[in-house]
């Protein structure tokens, strides 16, 4: 476990994580992404929602180096379990929690933290934001952020970030479809209040059917999508009636 990670409960029934590496940016490590999923592994059945956060001024301005030193020798299948998999895994993670993912988003979401911007059901975005994915600046290809984008934003605006690394504002985030809302900075935590609020009022099997509907329909033909829409709604309106 981690310092770098902060876990408790905002109210009733919502899992709070806190990326508290504020004097680093909050740059992200990987231990912060094996605290983070051992909070949600640990985390009680009645969970309604997930709220991610970060402290200081900015959300998170990318990832801690975790390259070998220059000079050394490795191997493609090396690297790829050292560097590849294990974010490539903590993204899956992300993407899997059976209940929403709701984020609040200010200063920098450069890299990793654009990558879990784009993981969140309902990311909320701080006027103030910018987003940026600038792993070319440093000649690393960026394919492990693009597999987050790529269902998220268009093709268009996907290699727009990657290839020109101009950092955008939450106004442009939203408008092609990266952020969902947008509010002043000082607002940014009563916003995601009133959101888990309104979640609370829902019982996990309808949540978490929500959830898996909106993993699942972008990768799915309509007549799959009504035959998958058609079972969840039954099964978890029959649960009301046992």
């Amino acid at each position: 476990m981690t310092e770098d990670i902060r876990v408790g409960a905002r109210g009733a029934n919502v899992l709070e994580l806190v990326l508290a590496r504020p004097g680093q940016g909050n740059a992200f490590t990987p231990a912060m992404a094996a605290a983070i999923v051992h909070a949600i592994d640990a985390m009680p059945p009645e969970t309604r929602a997930i709220l991610l956060r970060a402290e200081g001024a900015d959300f998170c301005t990318g990832r801690a180096p975790v390259m070998p030193p220059p000079g050394t020798r490795a191997t493609a299948l090396e690297l790829r379990r050292l560097v590849a998999d294990p974010v490539l895994d903590f993204y899956r993670r992300l993407r899997e929690v059976p209940v929403p993912l709701v984020m609040a988003v200010q200063g920098r979401a450069f890299g990793v933290g654009c990558a879990l911007a784009g993981l969140a059901d309902v990311c909320i975005a701080a006027d103030t934001a910018t987003f940026s994915v600038p792993e070319m600046d440093k000649d690393i290809a960026p394919t492990l952020v693009m597999t987050v984008l790529s269902d998220r934003i268009s093709r268009t605006d996907l290699a727009r970030l990657v290839l020109t690394r101009a950092p955008i504002g939450a106004e442009e985030a939203k408008a092609m479809g990266l952020v969902g809302m947008i509010c002043p900075e000082q607002s940014l935590l009563e916003e995601a209040d009133a959101i888990l609020a309104k979640l609370r009022t829902n019982s996990v099997p309808v949540l978490s059917a929500v959830k898996t509907f909106l993993n699942g329909h972008t990768e799915m033909s309509f007549a799959a999508r009504q035959e998958a829409a058609a079972l969840i709604n039954c099964v978890v309106t029959a649960e009301k009636y046992r």
